[in-house]
């Protein structure tokens, strides 16, 4: 049922991503019990969202291989001009000898903290694009996972657009894992490294002196408790 709904949002959703929009689309992250929630991409372009023009840092091509289908993704990392801020891209390409398709993208361990919105570009190469993104429940997936629904697969010979997440981070690194394929089917899916967003320097000082605060509050509850142990045992005056 599920993917009926998404078929029929995608085909809905087909007009719209020959114009693209001009604002940003947040993700749907208001959980109640859901094992993940879905957000329809429209798509757009660096003129239609010129915060979005900025610097390349870092490109990185992987091949991927499993059952009969073969490829590359590009990983790429963009620091917005304005901003300052870093965007995260993936684009598929499928070799023109494989005899399967790609239906989905999934980045595991990406985190939730820095996210701010998603899309795909439909000012490039490509023809397949992620009409739909899901991102699950961080009770179940603590540590980030968006799932990027392809309509249509990528198709043997044939290439994705490129599909972001924008992030308020300003640092990176290799620590995040993308899933091409079935993530769901090991033997049906391929994995690699990808860039994700890295804590701030602020954020880890401010674990700092969280974990500091709770120090100070146990040894202080330690003495006080010290103190009233104290007293109980001292002889009592009348």
């Amino acid at each position: 049922m599920m993917l009926k709904l998404l078929s029929t949002a995608a085909a809905a959703a087909f007009s719209l991503v020959l114009a693209g929009v001009a604002q940003a689309v947040p993700l749907n992250t208001t959980f109640v019990a859901e094992p993940y929630l879905v957000t329809m991409l429209p798509g757009t372009t660096s003129a239609l969202r010129p915060e979005l023009a900025g610097t390349v840092l870092e490109d990185d091509v992987q091949s991927f291989s499993y059952g009969s289908v073969s490829g590359t993704v590009q990983s790429r990392v963009v620091r917005e001009d304005v901003a300052g801020t870093l965007d995260f891209y993936w684009r598929i390409e499928v070799d023109p000898n494989s005899l399967g398709t790609v239906p989905e993208f999934m980045v595991r361990d990406f985190g939730y903290s820095h996210l701010t919105d998603a899309d795909f570009r439909i000012d490039g190469l490509g023809s397949s694009f992620p009409y739909a993104a899901l991102v699950f429940n961080p009770a179940a997936a603590p540590t980030g996972v968006i799932d990027f629904i392809m309509g249509p697969p990528v198709q043997a010979g044939s290439g994705s657009l490129f599909v972001f997440l924008r992030t308020s981070a300003t640092d990176y690194a290799k620590t995040a894992v993308y899933v091409v394929g079935n993530p769901f089917t090991a033997d049906q899916a391929a994995f690699n490294l990808t860039f994700a967003p890295v804590p701030e320097p602020a954020s880890w000082l401010m674990l700092g002196l969280g974990l500091a605060a709770l120090g100070c509050t146990s040894q202080s509850r330690s003495r006080q408790r010290q103190r009233l142990d104290d007293l109980t045992r001292a002889p009592q005056r009348v």
